[in-house]
């Protein structure tokens, strides 16, 4: 068969007979163009877009006259969709699920088309534009099959491609350094846009590190069967020894680990499902995750006070974290050019990664007797007192504090030649006793330095050098809130703004034992015994800057003490919380500022995650959670009106008016010698409206003490009232543990909780009395279970039913 370019068998034909959609803003579109007008005649049948240009309606009629459409997207314009769908073309090709209903053709010739694809390079894409010519009838011959190429391997710019990694390592000029392993999608070795990569690469090996620059497709492909990120690490950054690399650096988007097939029915299911947890527990190393700005350019991300746009914070911040990746610093940004986006290195960052990367490095090699550990305790705001240093939402911060010195003790880690302090009220006391407080309200700096309560002191000169290191416009602001430093120095400014100064330094509070240094986080400004309790209240204004002081100490711990980590210790400090961008931020933001380049790591209650995954994200650090500490119903301390309400209930019962009279003139007495708002109504109303006020109050749980880092509870009353407490409603997936007992007793559950006044005649006391009974037996049971360890398999209904009769007998039931 033979025609004239165009005309077609059929006539004369104007339009494209092939069109392909390509998405993700990808630099395959314009490789397709150039390719395709390298075809000669062949290439006016040819059409290629991105959803960018088909959302202006341009392509539609292309689409509609197609014999072949090539879809590779994840999103089209409904016009384009409906075209796609109305059309008469005997081949529709999705290239993934987003759009695989539009499916149409031999199944054969549609995963040939998408092997192509898949498989990729110059090649292979010059070939699938032959292969879907040769599916519209344009050519008869058929092309041959794609040509195999790695579909993961090592890319290094200065030496090309190996698929054995151990080829790569005898060439590689610095296999004898620490190793640092970098995962990048395949494409990027494709089809360039690898200006980022190029970039961490030359910044790791210029801080004397080594790197492994492993592409992958980052998925399992049902089409090729081809190898996943899993696989990647294994055959890459796993020896028979175990991991050859001491950081991985992901610079993938998405999810790391394998989280099932990908459907818009299962996206959250995805986020609690996952495998491989244990690959990477085997691998043991750090897994940073630098950020891809997708959406903005430099310019734009710069000027923008939220920081990266927000499917950037999905693909390349939340998604990867659930796997375990920390420190999501912007390593690029990108620009349109025609209908993709270009990549571009963000300088400054990309050197922050590297010296970041490298002090992780150092701190995992270092011996334990020579590492270097800062930690930081929280200082809250003034309150009359100096004695709130330490405090940790739910944790015994000095208690857990003084068992993790004496376990690094134990651990080759130097602690000083001294004894430790034994429990936390010594430490506490110590801290107190030496001044070591930047409280300095109702201690002067004088004081701080006469007991011994600082590290160190930081003058003019050095201080100068670090606040020069700062961006203008920080400096600037810096001035603008705090003055001069040189004057605060010098002793021209009013307290308020100057810290803790001595003799024209900085003294920075704290106490020390060997490697290990224990400091408060600095106070945002102070004006000592003339304090008017003003002042700190701008503790968390998000747009004032951090005071000299505080830059001076945390400055002392990078750059004078070393430290090769940094440890926050409970929730929470307000490093997290100070001026810069939400997600995603920049030199000119605090937390990064504050933090420099060494590795931090913050002990946070697991119940907060959402002010956790604030210190995550802003300050870079790495969430160590700790357990809540165990529940136990609420005591209100209002036994007296609980005892009157009962009487009451009990005289109302018995038909006793006169008697049931007397005592609610004494409820309502004693309610409002509580502050308790008794209204209006009778006196059954009243009392039961007071019932329903100590059911809801004792019905709510509280901590019962503080948990200790570490430390599992082993107590079973405590951990019997922390089960029953947890387990008191109803919920989805099961029933209220006092509903049960309730059940084995005979009680009718819902009306004792829902009329707390009424009577309950078999227990003989009101209904609200009757709940505390049964969370008592539920406690009673679960104590008896715990206390003999006894197997979960072993239970039988029989043993609970005995069990709950006896714990009931022993609350006074009778059964």
């Amino acid at each position: 068969m033979a025609w004239e370019w165009g005309r077609v068998p059929g006539g004369l034909f104007m339009g494209s007979l092939v069109t392909l959609v390509i998405g993700y803003d990808s630099p395959v579109i314009e490789l397709l163009r150039r390719l395709g007008a390298e075809m000669g005649e062949a290439g006016q049948f040819i059409r290629v877009f991105s959803p960018n240009t088909l959302e202006g309606g341009k392509g539609l009629d292309d689409l509609r006259s197609s014999r072949v459409i090539f879809l590779y997207t994840h999103r089209l314009p409904k016009e384009a969709e409906e075209a796609i769908a109305s059309s008469s073309a005997r081949f529709v090709i999705p290239v993934g699920e987003s759009y695989a209903y539009l499916a149409r053709g031999e199944e054969g010739a549609l995963l040939q088309a998408m092997k192509y694809f898949r498989i990729g390079g110059e090649e292979n894409l010059g070939l699938l534009l032959r292969y879907l010519l040769y599916l519209a009838g344009l050519v008869e011959e058929e092309p041959p099959p794609p040509r195999e190429i790695p579909l993961h391997g090592v890319w290094h710019p200065k030496l090309g491609v190996y698929e054995d990694i151990d080829d790569y390592l005898r060439d590689y000029y610095m296999a004898d350094k620490p190793l640092i392993g970098i995962l990048y999608y395949r494409s990027l070795w494709l089809y360039g846009n690898r200006r980022p990569l190029e970039a961490l690469i030359d910044a790791l090996e210029t801080e004397g590190l080594g790197v492994i620059p492993v592409f992958t497709q980052g998925y399992r492909d049902s089409v090729l069967g081809g190898p996943s990120a899993e696989d990647t690490i294994r055959s890459f950054f796993l020896g028979a020894k175990g991991a050859r690399i001491d950081v991985l650096i992901d610079m993938l988007s998405f999810f790391l680990l394998d989280h099932g097939s990908y459907s818009r029915s299962t996206v959250d299911e995805r986020f609690r499902i996952v495998r491989g947890v244990e690959l990477l527990q085997r691998l043991g190393v750090p897994v940073l995750k630098p950020i891809r700005e997708w959406y903005q350019s430099e310019h734009e991300w710069l000027e923008n006070p939220q920081g990266v746009n927000y499917l950037t914070q999905v693909y390349e911040v939340i998604m990867p974290e659930v796997d375990g990746a920390v420190e999501p610093i912007v390593i690029s940004t990108s620009t349109r050019v025609s209908d993709y986006r270009k990549h571009i290195p963000y300088e400054p960052h990309v050197r922050l990664i590297a010296r970041r990367v490298k002090r992780w490095v150092i701190l995992r090699r270092k011996k334990p007797s020579e590492r270097r550990i800062a930690i930081i305790l929280n200082n809250p705001p003034c309150r009359q007192l100096e004695a709130s240093i330490g405090v940790g939402f739910g944790l015994d911060v000095p208690e857990s504090l003084v068992r993790f010195l004496h376990r690094l003790r134990s651990l080759g880690y130097y602690t000083g030649e001294g004894e430790l302090p034994k429990t936390g009220d010594e430490l506490i006391h110590l801290i107190l006793e030496r001044r070591a407080t930047s409280e300095f309200r109702w201690t002067p700096v004088e004081e701080i330095v006469r007991r011994g309560g600082y590290l160190d002191m930081v003058d003019l000169d050095t201080y100068m050098k670090w606040f020069m290191e700062l961006p203008e416009e920080a400096r600037k602001v810096m001035l603008k809130w705090w003055g001069d430093p040189r004057d605060i120095l010098s002793g021209k400014v009013k307290r308020l703004f100057a810290g803790a100064v001595y003799n024209g330094k900085f003294v920075i509070p704290g106490i020390r034992f060997g490697n290990i240094v224990i400091m408060p986080q600095p106070k945002f400004g102070c004006a000592g015994a003339l304090c008017d309790g003003r002042v700190c209240k701008i503790l968390h204004n998000p747009t004032i800057p951090p005071p000299h002081q505080w830059l001076a100490a945390y400055r002392w711990v990078t750059r004078i003490f070393r430290a090769d980590v940094m440890i926050h210790w409970g929730t929470h400090g307000y490093l997290e919380f100070r001026p810069g961008k939400g997600v995603g931020l920049s030199p000119y933001c605090w937390p990064e500022i504050t933090v420099d380049d060494i590795p931090f790591l913050y002990i946070y209650n697991v119940t907060n995650p959402m002010e956790g995954v604030m210190a995550k994200r802003r300050g870079y650090a790495v969430i160590i959670d700790h357990a809540h500490p165990p529940y136990m119903k609420a005591d209100t301390a209002l036994e007296e009106l609980d005892e009157l309400l009962e009487e009451y209930s009990r005289a109302k019962s018995l038909g006793e008016e006169a008697r049931a009279k007397v005592i609610f003139e004494q409820i309502v007495e004693k309610a409002r010698e509580r502050g308790i708002d008794v209204g209006k109504g009778s006196p059954d109303k009243i009392t039961e409206r007071l019932h329903e006020f100590l059911d809801e109050t004792r019905g709510s749980t509280v901590e019962n003490g503080l948990h200790v880092f570490g430390e599992t509870p082993s107590d079973p009353e405590k951990l019997a009232e922390h089960v029953a407490a947890i387990m008191s409603w109803d919920t989805g997936e099961w029933i209220s543990i006092e509903r049960a007992v309730a059940t084995l007793l005979g009680l009718d559950y819902d009306k004792i909780v829902s009329k707390p006044s009424e009577f309950c005649k078999k227990l003989g006391v009101s209904n609200r009395k009757a709940r505390e009974i049964l969370h008592s037996i539920a406690v009673r049971v679960l104590e008896k279970l715990l206390s003999k360890d006894i197997d979960p398999d072993m239970l039988s209904f029989n043993l609970l039913q005995d069990l709950v009769a006896e714990a009931a007998r022993g609350e006074g039931v009778k059964i």
